[in-house]
């Protein structure tokens, strides 16, 4: 009696090891990503080209078989959307690591569970809050003349965000499918809101020196001067500045965002709309950058 056993063929597992990524391939992924993952935007898929020609070098590295490389590329032109500067980066880390361990639902769950969260808060965190708050101190500096001001503003996005890519692309890598867990929705929603209210108290500092609106508009009191009854012109913007100093300004900032949030109103068309009322009011001379004498 023969002790062999026999296996069935459909249950013997193939144990050469899986492919394994090197950093030379993570590298490839992510300046593939950095230099072009906005560039192929489309309003179909908006930025699935981008997050698949990223994936594009794992992809070819994980999945010799030319059909599982098809595969891949496919699941990854799936419509993707997020925020480029932080989340996009962390999400494809996250996806790399799910192909590499050949967890193919996982990583297409990972891209669709956190894009839009992210999304949230990156754009909040980015364009709402730090891009707001450089190019108002790059701007202030700019209109002042100094050459400082376009510097600074360069330097400020550059290489912050170039490192705070990366650091999310390799985060995000090393993390895993523990990802999701790891940043919770309530946790991003907190942390978006918080933003949001910060950056708006920063901005709100800078109305006075952003926004120049002044009124010219006058008005006449009598009063008397040693017993003589004197009829005076008297500025309204004076008066203005000494109850409420720079009230016009942050009355204009906050009517054009209650606007825009009111009626959903295109940034481009709230500039054209300013554009016209001030050209139209400034005709009529009843507000100007700076009252008669003052710069």
């Amino acid at each position: 009696m023969s002790d062999t056993v026999t296996v069935p063929e459909d249950e013997v597992h193939d144990e050469s090891p899986a492919p394994q990524l090197s950093r030379s391939d993570l590298n490839k992924s992510f300046w593939r990503f950095f230099t072009s993952f906005q560039i192929s935007w489309n309003y179909e898929r908006m930025q699935a080209l981008g997050f698949a020609y990223a994936m594009e070098p794992v992809l070819r590295r994980l999945y010799p078989d030319k059909e599982e490389y098809a595969e891949g590329l496919q699941r990854h032109l799936t419509f993707f959307n997020t925020s480029p500067i932080i989340g996009a980066p962390l999400i494809i880390g996250s996806s790399i690591a799910m192909e590499e361990a050949h967890a193919k639902t996982s990583a297409e769950g990972v891209k669709v569970g956190l894009m839009g969260p992210m999304a949230g808060v990156g754009d909040t965190l980015t364009f709402a809050l730090y891009n707001s708050i450089i190019f108002t101190i790059a701007s202030a500096w700019a209109l002042q003349g100094k050459a400082i001001g376009p510097i600074f503003a360069a330097v400020m996005v550059l290489i912050p965000y170039f490192l705070v890519r990366r650091w999310q692309f390799f985060f995000g890598y090393h993390q895993g499918r523990n990802l999701v867990k790891s940043i919770a929705t309530g946790a991003l929603d907190r942390l978006s809101e918080a933003a949001t209210i910060l950056g708006l108290v920063v901005l709100g500092g800078f109305i006075p020196s952003i926004v120049k609106v002044v009124t010219s508009l006058t008005y006449q009191q009598t009063v008397t001067v040693q017993g003589r009854k004197v009829t005076q012109d008297v500025a309204v913007q004076t008066q203005l500045d000494d109850i409420v100093p720079y009230l016009l300004p942050v009355a204009v900032t906050a009517g054009v965002y209650l606007v825009m949030k009111r009626f959903r109103l295109n940034p481009l068309w709230a500039i054209a709309g300013i554009f016209a009322l001030g050209l139209t009011l400034g005709w009529l001379d009843w507000f100007a950058p700076a009252l008669p004498g003052k710069k």
